[in-house]
């Protein structure tokens, strides 16, 4: 009998098998992991039984206190997150298409933070599919190919290691196919074959693509990870889309992570951003027409192998995001808003009830309302009496589109429009921390915080202070509501 790590060799052995130029796709098709075994093991599943014990190593308890103190949020986030998760793979067989670069593949610490991550992911029902790229060449093919296989390996037991059972698809197994340019080497015509990775799937195995391809003769050539990944993203819709690394997101001129690109309109003004290079604008372009062909609610992100998690699970990413982002109206008045919608949105976010005259009272003093389209996040800007300094009455973002950037978009397209701006907030807002960061100047009045960007005039400053802590409440006082009455929950940005 062998052992697995015999069984392993031989299962790469036969992946090898198919050199380049070579024409043995049939041998390597018929020889997957689970045949090889058979073959070997007289019919005897790779995979057929977890080893004893191990998927228990693990509670639940133990597992999400691991969770949160590596991504160092509250409870209540990650939960929302968990269950938003959750939710959405239940229409896909797939959650994310995440692929680790030759970076981590070649750092068995960083490479053991990874297989722990994906496996918090899988023991939590979201199941990833890694695509694991081959990175420079090592010598010749066969070599890189060879050391693309071993890293495969490594990763694989390190996963099983932490409870996870996965199925490695070795070059020349037949998912992966496509032609090969005669000039360039490039790949072209890529096709996925899902028969196998659902199988793998459905038998709660992880699926691990190598980056390489097959022609119709037999030959293996090499695919650049970000090509694979985009072709498989294509064929399985999911929520998201990681290139996880060694560094981390795109930085900026001081050597800070970018966090966030919206697309397609950071692309058109790529340019002007200061911290525009061509190697940035060729991703940001590559990411806008994935991101065409996914769900709307879909995103790509570029982050590290040590803060993936944080980058999934919490408003506050480590990598750079990408998301596709939906239209900004700006209104003078309430014409042209649904009040319901707005009503229910602002109900939920406060969790409190509106006064009825509510939208009635503001009507002759609105200064400008910016509401996202799809009704996720909405600024309402009130005149001064006072002053030509407008004050933000109410600003609420969905957590949902927090997690998909619509807050700092919203924040963004003020900021551009606005040059000057007061609002206050009760002290006991979580949201404060953001505010803080976001402000210029603030005051504490034991009951309200009061903040504000672009007022020099200290003079001003206490009149804007005077104007905020006087204004009356628009809620109902005790009229807490204590279910949103939506699966999509919603937390107070402004107060």
């Amino acid at each position: 009998m062998f052992c697995p790590h015999q069984i392993r060799r031989i299962c790469s052995n036969i992946g090898l098998l198919c050199v380049h130029g070579s024409s043995q796709p049939t041998l390597c098709r018929l020889l997957t992991r689970i045949e090889v075994l058979r073959h070997v093991c007289g019919a005897r599943s790779l995979h057929s039984t977890p080893k004893p014990g191990i998927g228990k190593l693990i509670d639940k308890k133990t597992d999400l206190n691991r969770f949160l103190i590596e991504i160092g949020t509250d409870p209540k986030e990650a939960r929302y997150w968990l269950k938003n998760f959750k939710s959405s793979v239940e229409n896909s067989d797939v959650f994310m298409v995440v692929t680790v670069e030759h970076d981590v593949m070649d750092n068995l610490e960083l490479l053991e933070k990874f297989a722990s991550s994906i496996s918090f992911l899988k023991r939590n029902s979201m199941s990833p599919l890694i695509v694991c790229g081959s990175g420079p060449a090592k010598g010749s093919f066969n070599k890189t190919k060879e050391a693309c296989v071993w890293n495969a390996v490594t990763l694989n037991d390190m996963l099983e290691g932490h409870g996870t059972n996965t199925r490695v698809l070795y070059p020349g197994c037949g998912v992966v196919t496509g032609e090969v340019e005669d000039q360039t080497g490039n790949s072209k015509n890529l096709q996925i074959s899902t028969e196998i990775i659902q199988s793998s799937l459905a038998t709660q195995h992880l699926p691990i693509l190598l980056s390489y391809g097959e022609t119709a003769s037999g030959q293996i050539f090499p695919i650049k990870s970000w090509e694979l990944s985009t072709q498989v993203s294509k064929v399985f819709q999911p929520k998201k889309v990681m290139f996880v690394n060694s560094h981390g997101g795109f930085l900026d001129e001081q050597g800070k992570v970018i966090p966030n690109v919206n697309l397609p309109i950071d692309l058109e003004t790529a340019e002007q951003k200061s911290w525009y290079r061509p190697d940035i604008m060729s991703t940001m372009m590559y990411v806008c027409k994935l991101l065409g062909e996914l769900p709307i609610d879909s995103s790509v992100v570029i982050t590290s192998a040590d803060t993936m998690l944080r980058e999934l699970f919490s408003h506050r990413g480590s990598g750079t995001f990408f998301r596709s982002t939906e239209a900004v109206h700006k209104y003078s008045s309430l014409d042209g808003i649904d009040l319901d919608r707005l009503r229910c949105l602002l109900h939920r976010s406060f969790m409190k009830t509106l006064v009825d005259s509510y939208f009635n009272d503001i009507a002759p003093n609105i200064h400008a309302i910016y509401l996202s389209e799809s009704y996720s996040g909405v600024a309402i800007l009130l005149k001064s009496p006072n002053s030509n300094i407008p004050y933000m009455c109410k600003f609420a973002v969905t957590n949902r589109a927090q997690g998909q950037g619509t807050g700092e978009l919203l924040w963004d397209r003020l900021i551009k429009s606005e040059p000057c701006l007061f609002w206050r907030s009760k002290i006991e807002n979580p949201i404060n921390t953001w505010y803080f960061k976001k402000c210029e100047g603030s005051h504490n009045n034991h009951k309200w915080l009061v903040f504000w960007y672009g007022v020099c005039d200290p003079n001003l400053s206490v009149g804007l202070i005077k104007d905020a802590v006087d204004r009356k409440d628009s809620f109902i006082a005790d009229g807490d509501i204590s279910c949103p009455g939506s699966d999509d929950e919603e937390e107070r940005m402004g107060g």
